[in-house]
């Protein structure tokens, strides 16, 4: 019984690997990208540090190493982030709220020129807060504000390398003698 269990695991993950099956981001661990962030906004403010911040870490730990070269350079060129009142409910105490964020990003290469057309990302969440319950108003609005600022992260991180491998690939596409060339 031991035997056949063991066996239906192996074949299982077998057929999981055959079929291309990843685990999410796993891909990106393999890019070893190393990722500069600069500022192209005139005045940062605190909430753009923050985001800063975390797009640092993201990199990061998407398999960015800091040796001091520089492969791809990301230039925020906007960051907006707002929390807008919605629907309130004066039996309730009750406030809906909508956070937003707006992050227009461009990808330069080693050299300073541009991968792409610069992006841009904007996420949103509402949420509901209680009016009589302000400190954990503020500690709700400060997890939905990190959790966005690590979704847009994340996006971008992985915007990027979809960028780099795509043109990875076409640098490859046009090499004479490149597997690709061979079939």
């Amino acid at each position: 019984m031991v035997v056949f269990l063991r066996c239906s695991i192996i074949v299982v993950l077998a057929l999981l690997a055959g079929c291309g099956f990843q685990l999410r981001g796993a891909g990106l661990a393999e890019s070893q990208l190393n990722i500069a962030v600069i500022n192209g906004l005139s005045t940062p403010s605190s909430a753009y540090t923050d985001f800063i911040r975390t797009l640092e870490g993201t990199a990061a730990r998407s398999g960015s190493s800091q040796d001091g070269t520089v492969d791809v350079t990301l230039r925020v060129q906007g960051f907006a982030f707002e929390i807008e009142d919605g629907a309130v409910d004066a039996q309730v105490r009750v406030v809906e709220k909508i956070a937003r964020l707006t992050v227009e990003v461009a990808a330069l290469d080693a050299l300073g020129e541009a991968l792409a057309e610069p992006w841009i990302i904007e996420v949103s969440q509402a949420f509901r807060t209680d009016r009589t319950q302000l400190l954990g108003s503020f500690g709700q609005q400060s997890q939905i504000e990190e959790a966005l600022y690590q979704n847009v992260a994340s996006r971008i991180v992985r915007s990027l390398d979809v960028l780099i491998r795509m043109q990875a690939g076409e640098a490859q596409a046009g090499i004479p003698g490149s597997e690709s060339d061979a079939g």
